[in-house]
C-alpha cells in the first residue's frame, strides 16, 4: 500500500504540471511517452517485443502520431492530421502483412537447409494481428486525447476522460462492496459485480454534470447538461468494456500485471485501460454533441 500511495503521489506531481501547461507541446510529448510504453508493455505480454523489425515501427509510430497531433491543430488542419493517420496505419498493416509473409518464406528455406528453424520462430498471422490491434488500439486512444485537447473548448472537454473513467471505478466499487450480489464478468474480474457496474455508471454520469455545473459558474460557457448526462452514460459503459478487455489479454497471457511500470500499480495499461476505451469515444460525441458552448 505504501509503494502504492508513493506512486500515487509521483504520478501526481509529473500528470498535474502537464495537464497545466497542456495547450504547449509538453502535453502531446508526455502522452507520444506514454502511448509507446502502452505498446510495448502489450507486446511484452504477447511475446514478441523483441522481434525488432515490427516492434521498433511500432514504438515509431505510437509515440509520435499523438505529438503530431498539435503540430497540425496548431495550424488548423484537422483533416489532413485524420488522413495522415488512417494513411501511416494502414501502411503499418502492409508492412506487418509484409514481414508475416516473406519472413516465413526466408525462415522455412533456413530451416529446410540447416534442419531447424534456430531460436527465432515463425512469426504467424496471430502475431502480426496482435502486433496491428496493440498499435491502432493504443495510438489512436492516446491520440484522441491529444486531439480533443485542441478542440473548441478542448481545456474542458478533455477532463471529462478522467472524471468519467475514475468515477465509474471508483462507485462501481464502493457500490459493488455494498450492494453486489450478481458476478458481472467472474472469469476475467471475479470481484465486478452487476450492481457495481450499474453504480459506476450512474455516479459517472452525475460526476459529468457536477464537471458541467463547476465549468459554467467558473467560465462564460454554458453546460449542456443532458449531454454531459449522455457522455457520462456513454462512457462509463465504454471504460468497463476496455477494463474487461485489458483483463482478458492479461488472463490469457497468465500475467497480473502489463508491466511493474509504476509500483503498487503495475504498467501504464493497467492505469489507463478505461481510458484508452473512452478516449476516442469522447472526441467523436464532442464533435457531434459539444457539452460546452
Amino acid at each position: 500500500m505504501k509503494q502504492r500511495v508513493l506512486t500515487s503521489i509521483g504520478i501526481g506531481i509529473v500528470g498535474i504540471p502537464v495537464i497545466l501547461f497542456s495547450k504547449y507541446i509538453v502535453y502531446p510529448l508526455f502522452l507520444g511517452l506514454l502511448s509507446a510504453i502502452g505498446v510495448w508493455e502489450l507486446l511484452r505480454v504477447f511475446g514478441i517485443q523483441k522481434r525488432l523489425e515490427i516492434s521498433i515501427p511500432a514504438y515509431l509510430i505510437s509515440g509520435l502520431l499523438p505529438v503530431f497531433a498539435h503540430s497540425f491543430f496548431t495550424h488548423g488542419d484537422t483533416k489532413g492530421y485524420i488522413l495522415i493517420v488512417s494513411a501511416v496505419l494502414f501502411a503499418f498493416l502492409l508492412y506487418l502483412a509484409a514481414v508475416c509473409v516473406f519472413g516465413k518464406e526466408i525462415l522455412m528455406r533456413k530451416s529446410e537447409n540447416k534442419g531447424s528453424e534456430g531460436k527465432q520462430r515463425i512469426l504467424e498471422f496471430g502475431d502480426i494481428a496482435a502486433v496491428f490491434l496493440s498499435v491502432t488500439y493504443v495510438t489512436v486512444s492516446f491520440t484522441s486525447m491529444s486531439l480533443t485537447r485542441y478542440m473548441t473548448n478542448g481545456v474542458y472537454i478533455f477532463g471529462l476522460v478522467f472524471i468519467a473513467a475514475w468515477m465509474c471505478d471508483i462507485f462501481a466499487y464502493f457500490t459493488g462492496r455494498l450492494f453486489g450480489r450478481h458476478k458481472l464478468a467472474p472469469h476475467l474480474s471475479p470481484k465486478k459485480t452487476i450492481e457495481g457496474s450499474i453504480g459506476g455508471v450512474l455516479f459517472a454520469s452525475v460526476g459529468c454534470i457536477l464537471y458541467g455545473v463547476i465549468i459554467e459558474a467558473a467560465t462564460d460557457l454554458n453546460a449542456s447538461y443532458l449531454v454531459l448526462a449522455l457522455i457520462g452514460l456513454i462512457l462509463s459503459v465504454v471504460s468497463q468494456i476496455g477494463d474487461l478487455f485489458a483483463s482478458l489479454i492479461k488472463r490469457e497471457h497468465g500475467v497480473k500485471d502489463y508491466s511493474q511500470m509504476l509500483p503498487g500499480h503495475g504498467g501504464v495499461m493497467d492505469r489507463f485501460d478505461s481510458i484508452l476505451a473512452i478516449a476516442t469515444v469522447l472526441m467523436a460525441v464532442c464533435m457531434l454533441f459539444p457539452p460546452f458552448a
